[in-house]
């Protein structure tokens, strides 16, 4: 008899139930079925595993040993059997990847072709990572790209495997005839007496917005409540308006975007999923790829933006905020909801 895992779960059973009886009800076998494969494994290691008595079994010394090794084979045995398990069920299922409005949702898409090409998505797209992230852990998402601004207050990740990607820079999104525009990279205090397009929402973009004007000397003036999503350029182009947004976003025609050299925030992107969704072993490969993406059209954004200044060191992303007053100039109405991100 060669030894085989199933002798090895045998002998774990009946150690923890302390029974022949009671280990061959757990293990559906008859009872002398389990003591004659109990006698040939004693025989096959070449010693007692176990003391009988009229209170049931109790491990030898041998039967101790062998146990100790068993329980750590089985064990590996399982885990390595789910993982398996789990693999092909998300090869079979859909998988369900949700985004805020950030600018990755192609490369994303692309990455996710490389990993499973024949693989089904069902795609989820929300106003706020704030919404996001309750789908996320209501489990109506399997994974999750959020794009959020260090400015902005992060939704909380405890409970969550998490896969950074990147972080980006943040530009001014302003008028190609702008006289701002003239200028190859500003400064905040350029910026004081400008209208502001911005979006309110759960992400708290506001306030996010105030706070990172404040310390320069002013409060910015929001005028225009368009979300990321919505016609942002077509308002900057027509009312004169700035905005604030992330250097991988294309430079719509009659826009351009300027570096701020004293902007402090930076834009953070990162994949999430729940432990034990069977989405979390795509989460590694997926975030590299999807950083390689991310600096590609860094790359291609510096190469071909129309003015677009880029910096040295990456100067990070700011979500806007708002305080809307106007839409469009139109006093009292609204374009949109926020997705809190620029």
């Amino acid at each position: 008899m060669e030894l085989q895992l199933r002798h090895l779960r045998n002998l774990c059973a009946v150690a923890t139930a302390g029974s022949l009886n009671k280990a061959a009800a757990e293990l559906g076998l008859p009872q002398p079925a389990l003591s004659r494969q109990v006698r040939r494994l004693e025989s096959l290691l070449g010693g007692a595993l176990f003391q009988r008595d009229t209170y049931g079994v109790r491990l030898t010394p041998l039967g101790e040993s062998v146990l100790g090794h068993a329980e750590t084979i089985v064990r590996r045995f399982d885990e390595l059997d789910a993982q398996l398990h789990a693999h092909r069920q998300h090869q079979r299922r859909t998988l369900r990847v949700g985004w805020d409005a950030g600018p990755l949702s192609e490369a994303l898409l692309n990455c996710l072709w490389q990993l499973r090409p024949e693989g089904q998505l069902r795609i989820v797209t929300v106003d706020s990572s704030s919404e996001l992230n309750a789908l996320l852990r209501a489990g109506e998402v399997d994974i999750g790209l959020f794009s959020m601004s260090t400015e902005v207050e992060q939704p909380a990740t405890d409970g969550l495997v998490l896969a950074p990607v990147a972080e980006t820079a943040v530009f001014l999104a302003l008028a190609e005839d702008h006289p701002l525009a003239r200028v190859p990279a500003l400064r905040m205090a350029d910026l004081a007496s400008e209208e502001w397009i911005s979006v309110l929402g759960p992400d708290g973009c506001q306030e996010a917005l105030r706070r990172l004007c404040g310390p320069f000397g002013f409060e910015p003036r929001i005028s225009y409540d368009v979300p990321v999503s919505g016609p942002r350029c077509d308002v900057i182009r027509h009312q004169g308006c700035v905005a604030l947004t992330q250097q991988i976003r294309p430079v719509a025609p009659g826009t351009v975007h300027r570096r701020v050299i004293d902007l402090p925030s930076r834009m953070r992107h990162w994949l999430a999923t729940l432990p034990g969704n069977p989405a979390a072993v795509l989460l590694p490969p997926l975030a590299r790829l999807l950083a390689v993406a991310h600096d590609e059209l860094v790359r291609e954004r510096g190469a071909s933006g129309r003015g677009a200044t880029v910096p040295t060191t990456p100067i990070g992303h700011h979500a806007p905020i708002t305080a809307p007053r106007t839409s469009l100039g139109r006093p009292g109405t609204s374009v949109g909801h926020d997705a809190g991100n620029p």
